[in-house]
């Protein structure tokens, strides 16, 4: 999982509330009293959900609110246990209280591109997302309500205080090391496009280390490729392997320089690169993984 003032006692704050309600009807007619039916919990949480992820990301931006996101699964019978232990308590009702909550599928179209970002791979799940759409809290699986309720408090406390802290940086400004740190999170979280000036300061600040400025070029890399931006990915990467001294380094770069084709459906292209690899590092660790992967493009396209 990705992460105060004290809060007054529940049983003394319940006990308070039901004083003030009582006092209230009694002081008022038969004809008066509150109609109970309009409190009625219609939804759990009492919130309104969404109908789908994109409708609830809409609504998150207009609002300033966190995205919540509820993964099921046909057949999935601990996602009817965890609801079965969230839905009905007071806790899952604060909870959403900031947030607009939505439940999908995990194998449909939507549920299947947000759990690929994400790295979901079981339900149930339950992703939350600030408006800007960077991972504030995931869970996996479920034991019990106790445990969601500490890690997902716990999770919001750290990603607000870590919101704050992007929102007071001056970029250009910034020392490498935290430039290079703060990119990495936003790129953990999700957000690449926060990441990228941080990761181009990290790499150009004159305080960096030659490791720190070679981390920050390997993960810019990354960064540039998963926002479309091949040219500059490609380019990124040829300066890496060109100047490090790190023999592990240039294994990862060169490594990572033949996936960059296949971003941009050129097989051939990756195709030779991956032979090359295999040829330049019959040792490498990650030989099964590029042999799997000629293995796949040679019956894509067979070659001679």
């Amino acid at each position: 999982m990705v992460s105060k003032r004290k809060p007054k006692s529940r049983e003394r704050a319940l006990a308070l509330f039901l004083l003030a309600s009582a006092a209230a009807a009694l002081s008022q007619t038969p004809q008066t009293l509150p109609d109970l039916q309009q409190n009625a919990v219609r939804s759990p949480g009492n919130a309104r959900w969404a109908s789908t992820i994109g409708e609830a990301a809409q609504r998150a931006a207009k609002e300033g609110k966190f995205l919540f996101v509820e993964f099921d699964q046909k057949g999935c019978g601990h996602c009817q246990r965890m609801d079965l232990l969230l839905y009905p308590a007071f806790d899952f009702e604060a909870l959403l209280i900031p947030m607009v909550p939505v439940k999908v599928l995990l194998d449909s179209a939507e549920g299947k591109e947000v759990a690929r970002r994400h790295g979901i791979k079981e339900t149930p799940a339950i992703l939350v997302l600030s408006p800007e759409g960077r991972m504030v809290f995931l869970m996996e699986g479920f034991t019990t309500a106790q445990d969601f309720y500490q890690h997902a408090r716990q999770d919001l406390d750290i990603y607000k205080a870590f919101a704050r802290r992007v929102e007071g940086q001056d970029i250009p400004r910034l020392p490498a090391r935290e430039a290079f740190d703060t990119a990495r999170e936003l790129y953990q979280r999700g957000d690449s496009s926060g990441a990228l000036p941080r990761l181009k300061r990290a790499a150009a600040a004159p305080d960096a280390t030659v490791v720190l400025r070679e981390d920050a070029r390997e993960l810019l890399a990354a960064v540039e490729l998963d926002g479309g931006d091949t040219a500059s990915s490609r380019q990124t990467i040829q300066r890496l392997i060109a100047t490090t001294k790190d023999a592990k380094r240039r294994e990862r770069a060169e490594l990572f320089r033949a996936q960059i084709p296949l971003a941009e459906n050129k097989t051939d292209e990756a195709y030779a690169l991956f032979k090359k690899f295999e040829k330049d590092h019959p040792k490498s660790v990650y030989l099964p993984q590029v042999r799997a992967l000629v293995a796949r493009l040679t019956a894509e396209a067979p070659r001679q």
